[in-house]
């Protein structure tokens, strides 16, 4: 099966797994730089400050409160601040999944980091949101391999932004030595690129890698987790589906994780990945990051 739309609390996914899946506002910051950001966040959850739609009265005497709400991606708009310590800047906005009973932004259903809370999700809050996909026709629970498998690349996403960055100009070094540094830190970089990307394999240079300090380090591990998530995005948009060769692979078997079928084969495989020699019984076909 596709995606499972069945209703009713024993399909809402477990709290802690909700939990997992959590971007708090602290950890939504230190993705900001990415190129991929809106990839990053698609398919989490977020705790965030939202108004129902009510009445003018009705809503003075019940103030606004915290809500779970799906990341359905996010969008540019104008820049704004107010949601870190250190004054950061950003003309990121989060789009989130909105029931109708919530009053909807300016701009749909767009909320700022500042509404987004670095607080978990609570017991009431998660029955709540139970209860409001339960009653909301356009809403579903996802299944719990889609959410097993956006895990998995959220935490890879989050060792790649969390990251410590090296410091650029050590205390005491004048401008000249920091220019040195820096230079001699690049070719070095560059040179370790140029080796990964002419042998495919990092581990046969592993010796040499030993050799380099842990600023230099950080460094290739930001370029290699760089460029294998840049590898990843080309497979996906070249990997044909392994049945027809024809249209992309969207499908993803479960429990292997093979994406290597089309949403249409996806449906007559019978319990057997096509994947060469993968000999798992699939008992779940779902598309990874629908919208």
């Amino acid at each position: 099966m596709s995606r499972n739309h069945a209703k009713g609390s024993a399909n809402a996914p477990p709290l802690d797994m909700l939990q997992k899946l959590q971007l708090f506002r602290s950890t939504l910051v230190n993705f900001l730089e990415w190129r991929n950001f809106s990839d990053v966040v698609h398919g989490c959850y977020v705790r965030v400050l939202l108004e129902m739609r009510s009445a003018e009265e009705s809503r003075r005497e019940s103030p606004d409160n915290y809500y779970i709400a799906l990341v359905k991606g996010a969008q540019r708009g104008p820049v704004y601040s107010g949601f870190s310590a250190d004054a950061v800047t950003t003309e990121w906005h989060i789009v989130i999944e909105l029931p109708p009973c919530f009053r909807s932004t300016q701009n749909g259903n767009v909320v700022q980091l500042n509404s987004i809370s670095n607080s978990p999700f609570r017991q009431a809050e998660y029955q709540n949101w139970v209860d409001m996909t339960k009653e909301t026709r356009e809403l579903s629970f996802p299944s719990l391999p889609q959410l097993q498998f956006r895990l998995g690349m959220l935490e890879e996403h989050k060792q790649q932004a969390l990251a410590p960055e090296p410091r650029r100009h050590k205390h005491g070094e004048d401008a000249q030595t920091a220019e040195l540094r820096d230079r001699a830190l690049e070719e070095k970089r560059n040179r370790i690129k140029e080796e990964i990307m002419a042998t495919h394999v990092k581990l046969r240079r592993i010796d040499q890698l030993k050799t380099l300090s842990l600023e230099d380090l950080q460094e290739v591990e930001r370029e290699i987790l760089d460029l294998i998530t840049g590898v990843r995005i080309f497979i996906n948009e070249r990997s044909k589906c392994m049945l027809c060769h024809n249209r992309i692979c969207t499908e993803i078997c479960y429990p292997c994780k093979h994406q290597v079928l089309c949403k249409d084969c996806a449906k007559s495989i019978c319990g057997r990945c096509p994947a060469p020699m993968c000999k798992t019984h699939v008992q779940y076909t779902f598309e990874a990051f629908t919208s």
